[in-house]
């Protein structure tokens, strides 16, 4: 089993105090839901999920009334001006079991299409949906577009990790080396740019 990162957090009632009220005291308020789905509420001291945030982590061990507890984070809620952390959501998973999770992709590399072919990097899915133990989920996917020429494509079914079943149509397109780049002004007939909304934080809702 993987080493993993640990998380400290501190039972609480909901909504006593105030989520607001929580942070002014360095906290930030937070759910753990259980792998039964059972709802705990807890917080956290914000510096040190502040620091857990900047590193790559899949499952954290939440140490929360003298039990270890893996988990992987879901949902992030920060503060839309600010950008302060206003609240967590956990969800508990058993390390036996297959778990589903949204992970991002990154393109890596410089296509030769790019760079000999005057071509355009077009990357269409920010994150795919996999399968695996939780132990084995990635924190990201990197994929190596270094040998792209103008019209190649990595498409879903092109993603092999060894312990992770990759969830979608096969098919889909997931980075594409257009052809020559317009110049400014110019319309592409028919060329209409894929809308993905990719939501990896939301906005903060009601205190919890």
């Amino acid at each position: 089993m993987s080493e993993h990162l640990s998380l400290s957090a501190q039972a609480r009632t909901p909504n006593q105090p105030k989520g607001h009220q929580l942070r002014k005291t360095g906290r930030v308020p937070g759910v753990y839901y259980t792998a039964s789905r059972e709802v705990k509420y807890v917080s956290f001291d914000q510096i040190e999920l502040a620091r857990l945030l900047r590193k790559e982590t899949t499952v954290l061990d939440l140490k929360l009334d003298g039990s270890t507890l893996p988990c992987v984070i879901r949902e992030v809620q920060r503060h839309p001006v600010f950008g302060s952390l206003v609240h967590v959501d956990l969800f508990g998973v058993d390390l036996s079991k297959s778990i589903r999770v949204h992970v991002p992709v990154r393109a890596v590399g410089v296509p030769y299409g790019v760079k000999l072919q005057n071509g355009v990097l077009d990357v269409v899915v920010y994150e795919v949906e996999v399968e695996c133990l939780p132990d084995a989920m990635p924190s990201h996917i990197d994929l190596d577009v270094t040998e792209l020429k103008v019209g190649d494509a990595i498409r879903l079914e092109d993603i092999k990790i060894d312990g992770v079943t990759v969830h979608g149509e096969l098919h889909a397109v997931i980075v594409h080396v257009s052809g020559k780049k317009a110049e400014v002004g110019d319309a592409v007939p028919g060329d209409t740019p894929t809308e993905v909304e990719v939501i990896r934080e939301k906005k903060p809702v009601e205190d919890k």
